[in-house]
């Protein structure tokens, strides 16, 4: 009785399966993807070409500049006040006030030349999760007002390395390896994010 009860149900499954892919192949191939919209889009293409990346790009580098300039002015001060104690008298008491001056703005330019490089940091990372949340929500915009189902993240094909590991790690992330020129909406999304930019720029002056 056991053995009756497995094959029905083994005949049942079998009768569905062939039941629903007749159904399925008898769907006409519109109805299977309806309403269906793919977009792929290259976010560091966009990144490249974003006029306010690149903008804020040379506001960072002014900045990184300005720290340079001060760091080198420091330098500059211990450099002097170095050749000034070479001329003094060993053991003078105003040869030791200056090692000790000097040793001081040493000190001073090593936290100084630290405090620089993480406000450097800081802002680097600051300006790239803006602007990366700017992409991504213009992604969406241009998404939900085009109907797309899904928009893909793609990448241009950069196998240059003289590592395996990171030859291993390039090809791994690639997620599209072939798409229609049609469905890729890099351009227009760079064109819609740099209109906008240029229209507040406009208005801000």
């Amino acid at each position: 009785m056991k053995k009756i009860s497995f094959k029905y149900r083994i005949l049942t499954i079998f009768i569905f399966s062939i039941v629903s892919i007749i159904i399925f192949n008898s769907m006409p191939q519109d109805v299977k993807a309806e309403g269906l919209k793919i977009g792929v889009v290259d976010i560091n293409e966009i990144f490249d070409k974003y006029s306010k990346r690149v903008d804020l790009d040379q506001q960072l580098k002014d900045t990184e500049a300005e720290f340079k300039q001060e760091i080198e002015s420091k330098k500059k001060v211990m450099i002097d006040l170095n050749e000034e104690t070479q001329l003094l008298d060993l053991g003078s008491e105003e040869r030791n006030t200056n090692i000790e001056i000097l040793e001081k703005k040493n000190v001073e330019l090593e936290g100084y030349a630290k405090f620089a490089e993480n406000q450097l940091t800081k802002k680097y990372k600051s300006a790239f999760e803006v602007i990366y949340e700017e992409i991504i929500k213009e992604v969406d915009s241009f998404g939900a007002e085009g109907n797309y189902s899904v928009i893909i993240k793609k990448e241009k094909p950069n196998l240059q390395s003289n590592q395996l590991s990171d030859l291993q790690f390039k090809i791994g992330i690639r997620t599209v390896l072939y798409n229609s020129s049609t469905i890729d909406i890099t351009q227009a999304v760079t064109e819609r994010m740099n209109s906008r930019y240029q229209q507040e720029k406009a208005s801000a002056e």
